[in-house]
């Protein structure tokens, strides 16, 4: 059993080796890792998926150009495997929501349920991809309305948490399921391992090409070269995609090997 020690070792050596690329590097990098990812990670077999978005801007503050302004990362992870089993970065809105639920689709097998929260475009996206073999709930977390709520939202700070709403969309998911815990914490870790998602700094990418690649290195690094605490390995393994740890150099090999 690896100790928790030996985890943050690990964890801090991977993640290091990332930030020593330079931006062009990056490119490079993660549009191999892009497509690497894109070629592996099929037929993914997992229990549940939970779906989430987290936002980041890309270049300025919000603006009406699509590449500019604010921009939203989806994420597909398989709650007990913490496979990151797909990812899209573009604008909050139906056509971007439809590129990823495609994609997520092509890539788990079988019948999956899924949970995500209240964002309107999921429901019908996910139903017109999915449906017939799909078990789907809507998880609405609810917080109090307090005076200081203004203020909280301010300072990034939650208001007091009062309770769940659990709408069924399709099917009939198992409730001990249904959960949107585990990718709200993986939306932590990417905001902890990338600058670019940092709030109130100026990480943030100046290109959205560049933001892509720089998500598709740190899916590639997570899902290969991280050992999991929960897991003990890392998550590819876990999902039967690796039959070792990898490291950043093997992963750059591998990536740049198969590179198309």
């Amino acid at each position: 059993m690896i100790s928790r020690t030996s985890l943050l070792v690990i964890e801090s050596s991977v993640f290091v080796g990332l930030a020593s690329f330079t931006e062009d590097a990056t490119s490079g990098i993660g549009a191999k890792c892009a497509s690497f990812q894109d070629r592996i990670a099929r037929n993914i077999k997992t229990d549940a998926l939970q779906i989430d978005d987290l936002w980041s801007r890309v270049f300025c503050a919000q603006k009406n150009a699509m590449e500019m302004g604010d921009q939203y990362t989806f994420l597909a992870l398989a709650m007990r495997e913490k496979f990151i089993v797909s990812h899209h970065t573009g604008k909050r809105d139906n056509e971007n929501t439809d590129v990823f639920v495609a994609d997520v689709a092509k890539r788990v097998p079988g019948r999956v349920q899924i949970t995500t929260d209240n964002f309107p475009a999921y429901p019908a996206t996910i139903r017109h991809h999915l449906l017939e073999r799909l078990d789907f709930a809507v998880l609405v977390k609810q917080f109090a309305e307090t005076p200081g709520l203004v203020e909280a939202q301010r300072r990034y700070s939650p208001a007091p948490f009062i309770g769940v709403q659990i709408k069924v969309k399709a099917g009939n998911p198992r409730r001990d399921r249904i959960c949107t815990s585990h990718v709200e914490r993986q939306n932590l870790t990417v905001r902890h391992f990338n600058k670019r998602f940092a709030r109130l700094s100026l990480g943030n990418s100046k290109k959205l090409a560049n933001h892509r690649h720089a998500m598709a290195l740190f899916v590639c690094a997570y899902n290969f070269c991280k050992v999991h605490s929960t897991l003990g390995c890392t998550p590819a393994f876990a999902v039967g995609l690796a039959s070792e740890t990898g490291t950043i150099e093997k992963l750059v090999e591998e990536t740049s090997k198969n590179a198309k």
